[in-house]
């Protein structure tokens, strides 16, 4: 060990400030990866065994009301934490202490206003899927109690603090806490014999305990942390006076965003409306498989994504471009060795998980998570491109993707079924992952060189 520390300590200046940002990016993308396994495993359980006690045709109305929520979610809320990264990135915590108060206030205020359109909208088309598909009234005042939860979303700017205060492990343990409790209420349920009326208001339940627990350590964070207090306070009257561009790229990032989670979250109902209940639910499941290794992707972007923004801040060229060709290459590394476990293994771990009546979803899982490990290797040059101020491109990007999968979904669907919809998302990764890999290569030919003696400022920093 003392070996190991005078080799340390003889290394050139740039050098060790190399290892140190290596040493917290790697504690970083650690404890996130560790807290998405957990989340998840514990997550899948919780899904499988609500799958095994409704069956097939209600878990897909479960799933169908779910994803309706969600969808709405993603698409009109604001996704704060871009912007509040982007900018809060490149403020001095003692200095600007003020800024940052404004700034998240700022962000609270668009988790809000984006909950309640949210709500609302997934409301009222809950009550049109009622009179214009005839669907039963009991349904639509089962997604009517679930759209409540919408109206508790605040985790944009949770996910800001704990990513730009490095409290990945906070944010990991909460999860897992989350999760847990879910799975719980799952259990209790059971033994109670829930329908699918109680497994809708649990899930109510469970969402909006983990956004108000998510919001509360994050206050906790500023206050003991950062020392910023009395947020409600805070004057937000010309914040893009202060921060200028910040609508813009509020506004772009959030439809960039809004098109990618179309694709995410409209799929299921997709399949539901041209297929079946019974084919959205088995496409669910393996949705719910997939997005354990498509969190992986996003949690790993949201610990480069702060680090990004500083070397751009920074004119850090190099250290930029190696921490993209790192990441791209360990996640890329990553989705094909899920692949190929799901290729031996998919069909017997629905079978012990969901059940055999699920065990049919097994290809549909194979090639969800081959698109989404095509997805997921373009985190990085997304991450650099908004950290780089390139959200035109994008945006681009997102616009060619999506319509590649809209144009493909509906027909192949109709065809052959809930495997279309998979299908139409290796189209969209296909077009995602080229498209931001031309652009990334196009704008740093054209960014200045790295400034000298960059990397040490920012390890001092």
């Amino acid at each position: 060990m003392e070996h190991v520390r005078n080799t340390v300590r003889r290394l050139p200046t740039w050098e060790r400030v190399r290892q140190a940002v290596l040493h917290r990016r790697s504690r970083a993308v650690g404890s996130l990866l560790t807290g998405t396994a957990a989340t998840a495993a514990i997550s899948l359980v919780s899904v499988a065994v609500t799958a095994r006690a409704l069956g097939p045709a209600s878990y897909g109305i479960l799933a169908l009301i779910l994803t309706l929520g969600q969808a709405s979610e993603r698409l009109l809320s604001f996704q704060s934490w871009q912007p509040l990264i982007r900018y809060g990135a490149t403020l001095n915590a003692e200095a600007d202490r003020a800024d940052l108060r404004s700034l998240f206030k700022f962000g609270l205020l668009l988790d809000l206003a984006g909950g309640a359109t949210a709500w609302a909208a997934a409301s009222i088309l809950s009550l049109a899927a009622h009179w214009v598909t005839g669907l039963p009234l009991r349904m639509a005042g089962l997604a009517l109690i679930y759209m409540t939860s919408l109206l508790f979303t605040v985790n944009g700017v949770s996910t800001a603090i704990f990513r730009l205060y490095g409290h990945f492990h906070t944010m990991a343990r909460i999860q897992i806490a989350n999760a847990l409790v879910r799975l719980a209420l799952v259990i209790i349920a059971i033994s109670y014999g829930a329908g699918l009326r109680g497994f809708v208001i649990l899930w109510a339940i469970t969402q909006i305990q983990g956004s108000l627990t998510n919001f509360a350590a994050a206050c906790v964070i500023l206050r003991t942390k950062a020392r910023i207090t009395g947020l409600l306070r805070a004057p937000v009257r010309g914040i893009s006076d202060r921060f200028p561009g910040l609508w813009r790229f509020t506004w772009g990032a959030n439809a960039a965003l809004t098109l990618s989670s179309s694709v995410q979250q409209i799929d299921t109902l997709i399949v539901g409306w041209l297929a079946s209940p019974a084919s959205a639910g088995l496409y669910h499941i393996a949705k719910r498989v997939s997005r354990v290794i498509q969190q992986v992707g996003s949690q790993v972007e949201a610990v480069i994504y702060p680090e990004l923004s500083r070397m751009a801040a920074q004119g850090q060229r190099k250290a930029l471009v190696r921490v993209v060709l790192q990441t791209e290459i360990l996640l890329a590394i990553y989705g094909a060795a899920c692949v190929a476990a799901l290729l031996l293994t998919g069909e017997r771990l629905l079978s012990w998980t969901a059940g055999p009546a699920f065990a049919a979803a097994a290809p549909l899982l194979t090639v969800q998570v081959f698109a989404v490990s095509l997805g997921i290797s373009g985190a990085a040059s997304r991450a650099a491109l908004l950290a780089l101020g390139k959200q035109p491109a994008v945006m681009r990007t997102v616009m060619m993707a999506t319509a590649g999968f809209y144009l493909a979904a509906p027909p192949l669907v109709t065809v052959i079924g809930a495997m279309g919809a998979n299908i139409a998302h290796v189209v969209f990764a296909a077009i995602w992952l080229t498209g931001l890999s031309l652009s990334l290569r196009r704008t740093l030919r054209h960014w200045p060189a790295p400034r000298e003696g960059a990397l040490a400022v920012a390890g001092q920093r």
